[in-house]
Parts: C-alpha cells; structure tokens; sequence
C-alpha cells in the first residue's frame, strides 16, 4: 500500500464529500468479497451486516464497505433492514455510518429514506443531518415526515422515537374520524 493517506469519498445528499480517512502507516489487513459481520448478545443476534465487500485495517479496526445491508434483531427475529451504497464502520466504538441511497425498512412497515445516516451502537439510535423523509401506516393511511437534524430509535420512531431538531413536514392522508 501506498504510504500516502488513503482517502474514499463519498457525495452525500447533505452536498459535502466527506473523506474517509486510514492511517497511512498501516497496511490494508483484508480485502474480502461477500463479507458478513455478526454481533450476538447474550446467545442472540443483535444485528447482521452484510457487504459486497470490505476492507479491514488492523491499526484503525475500520471497516470500509459497499453495498451495504444491516438487519437487526429483536428475539432473533428481524425487525429492521436498512440498506446503503457505502459504509464505515468503527469496531472499537460501534459506530457506523452509511451513506448513499439510505433505504430503513421496519416489520411493521415503516419506511425511512435518506442519503446518510448513523448508527450508535452503544445507545441503539440512529442519527442524521440531511434530508429524512419517514412514512408512518396506519389502518387508514400513513403519515409522512420529512426533516433534518432526525434522531431516531430502532423500530424508526414508535414510542417517542422521533425526534427531529430542525425544520420539518409532516403530511397525513386517509380517513379521518371527526365523531
């Protein structure tokens, strides 16, 4: 490997290329095709990541990703899938972040898209500064917010998940009852 700075960039929706960087005076440990990371606790899978391919440095413990699929777990039992072009994740502190056509599905149905977001592994919440547009079912239609500055939980908002710190939108259709 060359001993100058690696560095992989990534456009994001927030329209700021933000390097990715690696310590130059660390060699590149793997480069793996297919790769797939577990995290289990206490006998259960907490989450899944699975990636076209990886490249894994020893002295940084960074992971760099494409094409990335995250599944988490509740009772072993998948509850979230987020999918994403690219990746970085920072095994030390358990922090993620994927960039790149960000898509979150949940069992229950809701829908969260956005170009980057993070994943804190350590407090179970998801974070992001640009543009999230979330869709909320109900029985009769679905809500629709959209916003910057979003913090979110696992299950992408149910029980007082949401919190949106700057400017946002929110949009109902269906039926309502006024009786």
């Amino acid at each position: 490997m060359n001993a100058g700075l690696v560095v992989l960039a990534g456009l994001l929706a927030c329209c700021k290329p933000v390097p990715v960087e690696m310590d130059p005076d660390q060699e590149q440990v793997q480069n793996v095709e297919n790769f797939t990371l577990v995290q289990l606790f206490e006998g259960n899978r907490s989450w899944r990541l699975v990636s076209d391919n990886a490249v894994y440095t020893e002295g940084d413990s960074l992971l760099l990703i494409n094409g990335v699929n995250l599944t988490f777990f509740e009772e072993d039992v998948p509850s979230t899938i987020l999918t994403g072009d690219s990746g970085r994740v920072e095994l030390q502190s358990g922090l993620m972040r994927i960039w790149g056509h960000v898509i979150a599905r949940t069992s229950d149905d809701r829908h969260l898209s956005t170009e980057e977001i993070f994943w804190n592994d350590e407090m179970g919440v998801f974070h992001s500064d640009c543009l999230v547009v979330l869709t909320i079912p109900d029985s009769t239609g679905e809500t629709v917010l959209s916003g910057t500055g979003v913090d979110l939980d696992l299950s992408l908002g149910a029980a007082e998940g949401v919190d949106i710190e700057e400017s946002f939108t929110a949009v109902y259709s269906g039926e309502i009852d006024l009786e």
